[in-house]
């Protein structure tokens, strides 16, 4: 049941971060991804998103009743929305998991049970990753192709090495090099057979939580 901490207005579940479940492993991908977390006047874990019914339902799991809200800056409002919860048991469970301030150039792949480790993927996948079409050329024939294709980014290169590591010895996909895009920018890339197998496994039947726009592509190889 949601408790409220301290005195405070806000409810929130202080122990979401206490004991593995799929929501709870999907939460702490998507923080992963578009998270973070401040100690100044009070202990604060943050989440963001540009899909403000996403990030509803990351606050309905976390049992919050904190607001969502939009900033400004320089004057002009920003497409993300944000979602920031107050608990130091909740800041200290996530530091237990992995999660440090300022964590996108120096984040590391955190230690979960394997039966929950599709569902950190699919979270994390969820907030800093991407599934798409393409169209190319070939050089056989020159007729034009279209495929799907799907890629993580992160700041991190060995975060993104030990994703790459475990989804290949995991689902077989290629050994993709990790591509550099820009400082601190990193990105694993899969074509669409390797992206079928990677869907599949994330946005399994059963699954709890997802991001439709993303998870929806799934269909598109059952229509193949």
């Amino acid at each position: 049941m949601p408790t409220t901490y301290h005195s405070r207005k806000y409810k929130l579940n202080e122990n979401f971060f206490s004991i593995w479940s799929v929501t709870m492993a999907y939460v702490l991908g998507f923080w992963y991804a578009d998270g973070n977390m401040k100690h100044q006047k009070s202990y604060r874990v943050g989440f963001s998103s540009i899909d403000l019914e996403h990030l509803q339902l990351i606050k309905k799991s976390l049992g919050s009743t904190s607001p969502i809200v939009r900033y400004h800056l320089h004057g002009i409002l920003r497409k993300s929305y944000n979602l920031w919860v107050h608990s130091k048991k909740l800041f200290y469970d996530l530091g237990t998991l992995g999660g440090v301030r300022n964590k996108s150039k120096v984040l590391k792949f955190p230690s979960i049970p394997e039966k929950f480790l599709k569902d950190f993927i699919r979270g994390y996948f969820d907030g800093d990753g991407s599934v798409h079409y393409i169209k190319y050329a070939s050089t056989k024939n020159g007729k034009i192709y279209t495929e799907i294709r799907s890629n993580f980014t992160s700041g991190s290169r060995e975060f993104l090495e030990h994703l790459r590591n475990f989804l290949s010895k995991k689902l077989s996909l290629s050994r993709r090099k990790i591509s550099q895009y820009g400082a601190h920018k990193f990105k694993l890339g899969y074509g669409q057979n390797d992206t079928k197998k990677l869907l599949n496994y994330m946005y399994y039947p059963s699954h709890k939580i997802s991001l439709l726009r993303k998870a929806i592509f799934l269909k598109e190889f059952s229509r193949a």
